[in-house]
């Protein structure tokens, strides 16, 4: 499977796929919204599923080619059953954003960090979101996309799943100290449903391409200084980066997978600081032990970056300006 335009899937030519008890050899296809099941058009912010369906239901008697659906259905497309349909993969509808061969944001007129090119964006589907049944994260890659080197990352911040885990879903609330997360729950969100925090050289690549966040404005992310609260996740068209995935500059910081310790004192001492029940830290100070956040918040205006950090906050902390956006190992 390829994104081959912002609105068409390409099935390569030659691949076997096994249909209940029929097997199929395919030739190359290109899919676009004449194949989905249901509606006109790809709705943005959705997840939408590609499966190979055996129109013949099995049978020895006839002679058909396979029919190639997309829907928003993850089990089975209408018309269709899970014995008569095999999912092959799928892709997210949202955000892009025009970048060169070296993978670097362009304006519209191709010169890269041209004039303008904070806003060269588009809504299509996005190219590094198609997976399939062998190029895939371990996690369920609905709202991920490829970062390469064998590592997925989600297309949204995190939201709360409304089962103690996390999910990535396009204008959902960013989850953040407001419903009790600090750095070690959300570990513990991200690890229920298989994924895990990015280090901060994975986010900053992640991030590369997100335009800076300005004082006085939000049109390149949620970052103005007049801001007082988090905002819906993937709003601001510009706020995405050149791996298609938004708000990583801005809207809330993002916990980091990285510990730094802060020696203030000249001698350590234990500190009961976790809460009852999880031990104590030894440490130089009773804050001494930080872990980094990325990104920015919204109201930090220019010192929101795709390199922004900020190492002033210890793991235990709970802070309604940090939030958490996760990546997951390839399968």
């Amino acid at each position: 499977l390829g994104a081959a335009t912002p609105n068409q899937i390409t099935i390569a030519a030659g691949v076997l796929i096994a249909v209940g008890s029929s097997v199929f050899k395919t030739v190359l296809t290109n899919l676009t919204t004449a194949n989905l099941d249901t509606g006109s058009g790809f709705e943005m912010g959705t997840d939408y599923y590609i499966y190979c369906c055996d129109p013949t239901n099995g049978s020895d008697t006839v002679d058909r080619d396979e029919v190639f659906v997309i829907s928003k259905n993850s089990t089975y497309p209408s018309g269709y059953t899970a014995d008569n349909s095999r999912k092959i993969g799928g892709f997210h509808y949202g955000k892009c954003r025009y970048v060169n061969a070296l993978g670097n944001p362009i304006n519209s007129s191709g010169t890269e960090n041209g004039s303008g090119w904070q806003g060269n964006v588009y809504n299509g589907i996005i190219p590094n979101s198609v997976w399939t049944t062998k190029h895939r994260p371990k996690c369920d890659p609905s709202g991920m996309v490829y970062l390469g080197n064998a590592l997925w990352g989600d297309i949204y911040l995190s939201s709360n799943d409304g089962a103690n885990g996390l999910q990535s879903v396009y204008n959902a609330t960013p989850i953040t100290g407001t419903e009790g997360l600090n750095w070690y729950i959300a570990g513990e969100r991200a690890r229920r449903v298989g994924k895990r925090l990015p280090n901060y050289m994975e986010f900053t690549v992640a991030a590369d391409g997100s335009p800076q966040g300005l004082d006085n404005s939000n049109t390149n992310g949620w970052t103005a200084k007049t801001n007082t609260a988090r905002t819906a996740v993937g709003k601001i068209a510009n706020a995405v980066s050149s791996f298609n995935i938004c708000d990583l500059v801005g809207n809330v910081w993002k916990w980091l997978n990285e510990l730094i310790h802060d020696p203030t004192a000249s001698s350590g001492a234990w500190y009961d600081v976790f809460g009852g029940g999880y031990g104590q830290a030894w440490m130089y100070s009773s804050t001494g032990l930080h872990a980094l956040i990325g990104g920015g918040s919204w109201g930090n205006g220019v010192y929101c970056g795709s390199r922004a950090v900020y190492c002033n906050n210890y793991p235990w902390h709970v802070d309604t300006y940090i939030g958490v956006w996760c990546v997951c190992d390839s399968l």
